[in-house]
């Protein structure tokens, strides 16, 4: 219920200041678990994504944003999962494949925090790992135009800076889980999903 307000809040915000456009929803499994695989250039990001897509969404956050005054009880209640960048946490790791085990969505910022430029940073394999132990297919999703309306650095974002807001869904990419233990095909798969992001974050807003 509570998800539900929240996106409900979150349409109406986007609606009155800074239209979401989407691309590719039909990309999207339905009723199926799945993982969005995105850029990050702003604390919009989630939010904009929870607003694109009906069924819910169930992040990846880094524990820090969990201590953020209002933003932190609205993550928590909304069920995101807080990660520790610097150690593995088996709790979190398990509430993670318990999420895709239930055939829910599961959203990732691979590159672990928000790009301060809006130029992608290095992706972290991990994205690679739940993909390959969960067998579940990754959506990548190239998000424009969160950037200039509320910067990492920004206090608070542009409510008058009317601007489109892009989101651009792309083909699902399914992983071989035979070759879970193989590091060269992590690295190359991580590659690979690196550039599909960059691209459909570069053409978003065409």
């Amino acid at each position: 219920m509570f998800y539900k307000v929240v996106r409900f809040m979150g349409y109406v915000l986007t609606l009155l200041f800074w239209p979401i456009k989407t691309k590719g929803q039909n990309n999207l499994i339905k009723e199926s678990s799945l993982i969005l695989a995105a850029n990050h250039v702003s604390y919009l990001d989630p939010i904009v994504l929870g607003v694109a897509i009906r069924r819910q969404i169930y992040f990846i956050a880094k524990k820090e944003v969990f201590n953020i005054p209002i933003l932190g009880f609205i993550i928590r209640s909304l069920g995101a999962i807080p990660v520790d960048r610097k150690k593995a946490n088996p709790v979190s790791i398990k509430k993670t494949f318990l999420v895709l085990k239930k055939g829910n969505i599961l959203g990732i910022f691979p590159e672990g925090t928000r790009s301060l430029n809006g130029e992608l940073l290095e992706f972290n394999i991990g994205l690679i790992k739940i993909a390959l132990k969960t067998n579940s297919p990754i959506i990548p999703v190239g998000i424009n135009g969160t950037f200039s309306i509320y910067p990492p650095k920004a206090k608070l974002p542009s409510f008058f800076k009317r601007k489109n807001i892009y989101i651009n869904f792309g083909e699902p990419i399914h992983l071989d889980n035979t070759r879970e233990k193989d590091i060269k095909y992590q690295k190359e798969s991580l590659l690979l999903i690196k550039e599909k992001i960059n691209e459909l974050a570069s053409i978003a807003n065409k």
